[in-house]
Formats: structure tokens, sequence, C-alpha cells
């Protein structure tokens, strides 16, 4: 679970620090206060991207820390996350806080990001893996991916532990994909391997004969210009080298008759030798400017072959760049896969026969798995409908009706078995079990997801979720039911909740009141938690308006949060009154 969240600069965040509690963490506030920014700071923590714009105006980088009790993360959990080490490094013999470890995130306004693990640097991939075991975020976005059948199969095999019979049915039709190809290859014709043979040594020597190198037409595009104006260049330089020392050098000439006149001065006047030694100063530079000239003339190639040469080959680099790729490196790594392609058509081993035996053994098995995966849904399927209709028995339904429904094609086989999932519903009498995605309304998704989710709570791990705005389109009859249903759920998980309504944030164990203020000309939100008296009087302000101080406002408040902690008392995890 969370301890601990420290927030700096981040959005209209200057500074904050949270303390949460083990069970219902609730989050109140005017529309608009920043409540959500408090849950989008946890998430960008964890893993999820975000510019630079979250960076606090005027500040230099945005920073959020997590201080996680190590409890619960144990070797299970994270094998679930393969090809991520998540072993958490320790510091002394607990790690700091004896038993909890820190997560920190920082980005600056240039969207440079940082992570650490306990202070240690590690890949944001590293924290995005961890955080899919730390946190699990329900907001409107997720209701929405609710609706998507790869979202429904997913679910469903989570809830059924079947992760790793699923991940086998992909590895066996990854196989079974590869053997379809080499059957294809090995079933070519003679002719056609030929044609293609010859088609791919003819584009392999057409490359190779080219002798490509990176950056080789880069230093030709440079040389071609010289080449090109290699006579002009030729004159020009040559003259300037006898103005400044040539037959012609009048230039040197006169600075050493100079010369001679200022040695000359030097003995009436005492400034006059400081003039001389600019001036052969002067003299020598020229001389070494001269002996530049003369070896840039005589460098310059003006062979007509010598162009002819460089504009051919350029030419040759374009045309093999409009056939192989948009650069010298492309082409060459186009060379390599021709390599590998003669190889493939050169060095078939396997005829015909074996080909067909050995990709008619790996479908067979494909098809085992994926019918035993199957089987195991429509179990799986079968509970997790119960314990849907149950949940959703205390969320205000008149009559629901709910099933998660396999069906195999066995003809349509894919990396993810032979199933299609399709959660159907109803919440009306008479009316027939349709799609989801059709039939539940914004308030009813709602339900629907909180009560998946705690159908789903006994068999995931994930210590901490978070519900924003989980009571979005229900009023408050539904409210308190819904109230009730994340009170018993936190009785197993630490819960986050984002709520508008007095009777959820009634069964809150801490009562967080988000504010959003003027701070230095910038809007600031700020959070803290809420007394006693002072939870009183939001639940009575949420339940009034603007009545927020009446005695009958404070007196609805005190029994409504009175017989909140009552019900929850006698009410078990599974949502059944004693």
């Amino acid at each position: 679970m969370l301890k601990k969240l420290a927030i700096r600069n981040f959005a209209l965040i200057e500074k904050l620090e949270l303390e949460p509690g083990p069970g219902l963490n609730v989050f109140t506030g005017e529309t608009g206060a920043g409540k959500s920014i408090i849950i989008s700071a946890l998430g960008f923590l964890l893993g999820e991207r975000a510019g630079s714009d979250v960076v606090r105006p005027g500040a230099a980088m945005a920073e959020v820390c997590g201080e996680f009790s190590r409890e619960g993360l144990k070797s299970e959990i994270l094998e679930q996350y393969p090809g991520e080490d998540l072993t958490l490094p320790k510091e002394g013999k607990n790690g700091p806080g004896g038993g909890s470890f820190t997560v920190k995130r920082q980005t600056d306004a240039n969207g440079r990001t940082k992570a650490f693990i306990n202070g240690r640097p590690v890949p944001l991939s590293r924290v995005s893996a961890l955080g899919a075991v730390l946190v699990d975020f329900h907001g409107q976005n997720e209701h929405q991916s609710l609706l998507k059948t790869e979202v429904q199969r997913a679910l469903l095999d989570r809830y059924g532990n079947l992760e790793k019979q699923a991940d086998a049915v992909s590895e066996a039709y990854a196989k079974t994909q590869t053997l379809r190809g080499r059957l294809e290859a090995v079933a070519l014709s003679e002719n056609e391997r030929g044609r293609l043979l010859d088609l791919y040594r003819f584009q392999l020597k057409e490359i190779e004969e080219a002798a490509l190198k990176p950056g080789q037409e880069e230093e030709l595009e440079a040389l071609y210009p010289r080449l090109k104006n290699a006579e002009k260049l030729y004159t020009l330089s040559s003259a300037a080298y006898e103005l400044a020392a040539g037959a012609d050098g009048a230039a040197k000439t006169n600075l050493e008759k100079a010369l001679e006149k200022l040695k000359t001065l030097g003995g009436l006047d005492a400034s006059a030798p400081e003039l001389a030694a600019r001036l052969e100063s002067a003299l020598i530079e020229l001389n070494d400017i001269a002996e530049e000239l003369y070896k840039y003339s005589q460098s310059l190639d003006t062979d007509p072959a010598r162009l002819d040469a460089c504009l051919s080959r350029l030419e040759k680099i374009s045309s093999l760049k409009k056939k192989y790729g948009p650069d010298e490196n492309a082409v060459l790594a186009r060379a390599d896969e021709l390599r590998g392609k003669i190889a493939e058509l050169e060095n078939l081993d396997m005829d015909r026969a074996e080909a067909q035996k050995a990709f008619e053994k790996s479908e067979a098995l494909l098809l085992k798995l994926a019918r035993a995966l199957h089987s195991a849904r429509g179990a799986a399927a079968v509970k997790l409908s119960a314990g849907a209709k149950r949940e959703a028995a205390d969320l205000g339904f008149k009559e629901f009706r709910f099933e998660a429904a396999v069906e195999a094609e066995e003809e349509k086989i894919s990396s993810f078995g032979i199933d299609s999932v399709e959660y159907l519903f109803s919440a009306n009498p008479g009316y027939p079990l349709r799609p989801l995605r059709y039939t539940a309304s914004g308030g009813e998704m709602s339900r629907v997801m909180l009560a998946l989710k705690t159908v789903l709570a006994a068999a995931d791990r994930i210590g901490t979720l978070v519900f924003d705005e989980v009571d979005t389109g229900v009023g408050a009859v539904t409210g308190r039911l819904v109230g009730q249903k994340l009170r018993r759920l936190s009785s197993e998980k630490q819960i986050f909740c984002i709520t508008h309504l007095p009777q959820v944030a009634a069964f809150a164990e801490k009562h967080f009141i988000v504010e959003k203020t003027s701070l230095k000309n910038f809007a600031a939100v700020s959070a803290r938690e809420l007394s006693g008296n002072e939870k009183t009087a939001e639940i009575a302000g949420m339940l009034g308006g603007k009545q927020k101080s009446s005695a009958q406002a404070l007196k609805h408040a005190a029994e409504l949060l009175e017989e909140s902690s009552q019900k929850s008392d006698k009410t078990d995890f599974l949502g059944r009154w004693e």
C-alpha cells in the first residue's frame, strides 16, 4: 500500500504531502479544485506518460515521491511481469523505513524524465512494470476501456488465473505461424525458387559492387562543387599567389622596402622599432599565406575525368537509394536482408513431407491448448458472472443480469486462442442480454466496473485501487450503496476515491479536502486530512451547498456519518448483511 505521497511543482501543486491510510481514502472538494491532479501525480509517479506541461509555471522540475509498504510484494507477484527485473534494492536490513521502499520520478521543462527506486536511478520501464503490481487505476477512461472485448477477455483471464495458459497458446500460435511460413517456402515450385534466387542475387550483387560506405554520399557532395569549379579556383588562387609573393609580388616587395625604412628610422626614434617589429611579423604572415595559396592551387584537380567519376558515383548512390532505402545504412541493411533470404532458399534442408508433418504437429498442439483455454475460460466466466450478479445486487439495480459469454470459433484461431469474449448486460426487466457497450449508461458503467473490481479483488494481488469519479451518474440512494461497497472492498484493499457525493464520502476512513487558492499570482492546489468536526462540516456542505453551517445540515451530516459507521461494521467483504 501507499504510505506517503510527496508532490512538488506538479501542475497546480507547488508542495503537497499526504499520508493515506490502509482503508478507504476519500478526496472531496469543489468542482475544478484539482482533485484529479493528485491522482494524475500518482499515475505519473508509477510510469504514466506526461509532457513538460506538468511542470508548474516558474519551476525547473516537477517531482513526485511515494513510499510503499513491502508487505504483499512477494515473488509470485513479480513473476507475473517477466522481462523486467523487479527485485527491489534494499538499504540495510529491511530497506528505508523498515519494510518499505521509495519510488521517485522527476521531469523537467524540456520533458526529460528520471526515475528512482530507493534513491537509485532505474529505467522508467522498470517503474512502470512495478507500478502495475502496486496500484490499479479506474477512472472514466477505464470505464470506456471496459467496453472493448479485448479488455473483457484480459479481465476474465486475470480473474481465472489463466495468464500462463493464455501465454502458452500465444507461444504455440507464433511457432505454428513460423512453421506455416517454412512450409510455404518448401512448397515453392523449383521455378519460383529459382526466380526468387535470381532476383535476390542480382539485387545483392548490385549493392555489393557499389561498395557503399556510410557517409560517402555526404563526402562526395562536398567534393563535387570543388571539382566542378576547379579551373576558376586555380585561376583565382594562382593570381592571389603571384600578387602576394610570385614574380609580380608587389605586396611582398613593398613590405620589404618599408621594413628597411623603419629599421633605419629606429636609429633616430625610440618608438620606431615597435612598428618595425609589427611590420616584420606581417611580412612573415604574408609569406605563410603565399605558401598556403601555392599549395592550394597545386592541390586542385582540374582533370575532367575526376569530375565525371564523382558525378557518376553520386548518381549510382542515388539510384540505389531509390531502390533499397533512404540512405547508405538502409541500403546496406537491405543487403543483409537479401543474404538471409538467399541463405534460406539455398539451404532448405527440410523436404515438403517433413515440413508438413512439423506444421501439423504444431497446429494440433495449438488447437489442443486453445480448447483447454476455452474450457477454463468458460468455467471462469460462470464464476465471474455469478460474482458480478452478487456484488451488483448491493448497488441499486432493480434487476441486474450479467453474463461473461465465451464463444469458440476454431476457424478463427489467433494468438488469443479460439475464443471471442463479450460481457452481456441488462438492467431492465423483460429486456434481453445485450453487449455491455450497447446498453450501459454512464452511471451503470460505474457500478458495473465497481462490481467487477470487487469480484476481481479476491484474485487480484494488487494492493491499492484508485477510483476517480466512480459514482458518476448516480444519485443519493445509489451513491450510498456505492459507498458501502467501497468500504467493504477497503477491508481487503487500500482505496483512493474521488467523489462528489456525501453518501460516498461518509464511509471514508480518511477524508481529504482538496482546495484551490491563489498563491504568488498562480493558482495553487492543496489538500489536507479532515478531523472529526471538519469532516462533519464538509459532509454538511456537500449535502446542503451554501447551507454548510446550518444546524439542520450539520445534524444530517452527523447522522449520515454515524449510520455509515454502523453499517460498515456490520458488513462483511462479500457484501452480505449479517
